[in-house]
C-alpha cells in the first residue's frame, strides 16, 4: 500500500473489549460511545448464546436494532407484539424499538452455539430483513443503505486490496474484522478487532489472510 496521512482513529482490540459471561451467554462489547467516537452508537457487541437458550433485553431509550448472525440461526422475538423472525448467516434484520419495549434473542439449535452481532443506534429505521448471500468476493459490498448509516461487507482472498469513500468526510467509519487479518489505513487489525476512523475521505484496506471477512459501519454525521 502507498503511504498516507494518518486520520484520527481509535483501535479496539478483541481481547480488550468489555466482557460479560455466564454459562449460557457471552457478550464482548466494543465501547464506541464511551470513548467519544460516536455517542449515537450505544451498543456494538459480539455475542454467543448456548443451545436452546434465550437472552432478554429492555430498551432504556428509542433505538434502532441491527442483528447480524455470524454462526448459526437466531430467533428474534418481540414479547409485546408476539412477533418473531428467524435470522440466518448472510442475512441481517433491522428493527425500531421504543423506550420501555423489550425483546428476546433465542438460539433454536439443540446442540450448537450461535454467534451474532448486535448493534444499537439512536436513529429511526423501520423493520426490514436483508439477504446478502449474492455478495461479490474481493470487493466491499454495500448490504444496507439508508439515510442514517450504511453497512458494507467483504470477503477477500489474501493480499487483496479494496477501497471505498464515505459519503461525507465527517462520517464515522467503524471497521470490524469478522475473520482473518487486515491492514486498514496502515494499521494492523486481526479477528474481532475494530477500528474507528474520523475525518476520512477514502478508506484503504488489504487482506493479510485467506477468507478474510470484514464488516464496515458508516454512520452519517448529519443525523
Amino acid at each position: 500500500m502507498a503511504s498516507m496521512v494518518q486520520q484520527p482513529a481509535k483501535i479496539f482490540l478483541a481481547d480488550k473489549r468489555t466482557c460479560y459471561e455466564s454459562n449460557e451467554y457471552r457478550c464482548l462489547s466494543t465501547p464506541i460511545h464511551q470513548n467519544g467516537a460516536n455517542h449515537q452508537i450505544v451498543r456494538f457487541s459480539d455475542e454467543t448464546l448456548a443451545p436452546g437458550k434465550s437472552r432478554f433485553f429492555t430498551m432504556d431509550e428509542n433505538i434502532s436494532l441491527i442483528l447480524i448472525p455470524l454462526v448459526g440461526t437466531i430467533v428474534y422475538g418481540s414479547l409485546e407484539s408476539q412477533y418473531s423472525v428467524k435470522i440466518s448467516p448472510e442475512e441481517l434484520q433491522t428493527f425500531y424499538l421504543t423506550k420501555g419495549s423489550y425483546f428476546s434473542i433465542k438460539n433454536p439449535s439443540e446442540d450448537e452455539l450461535v454467534n451474532y452481532l448486535q448493534i444499537w443506534i439512536k436513529v429511526d429505521v423501520t423493520r426490514k430483513k436483508i439477504k446478502f448471500d449474492n455478495y461479490k468476493e474481493n470487493v466491499l459490498n454495500t448490504i444496507l443503505d439508508n439515510p442514517y448509516f450504511k453497512i458494507h461487507f467483504g470477503v477477500l482472498d489474501g493480499r487483496t486490496e479494496a477501497t471505498f469513500s464515505p459519503n461525507n468526510t465527517k462520517n464515522t467509519v467503524i471497521s470490524f474484522v469478522i475473520n482473518g487479518a487486515f491492514e486498514i489505513q496502515n494499521r494492523l487489525l486481526e479477528s474481532r478487532d475494530s477500528l474507528v476512523l474520523l475525518d476520512i475521505a477514502e478508506l484503504e484496506l488489504e487482506s493479510l489472510s485467506e477468507n478474510a471477512i470484514i464488516l464496515i459501519l458508516e454512520k452519517n454525521s448529519s443525523y
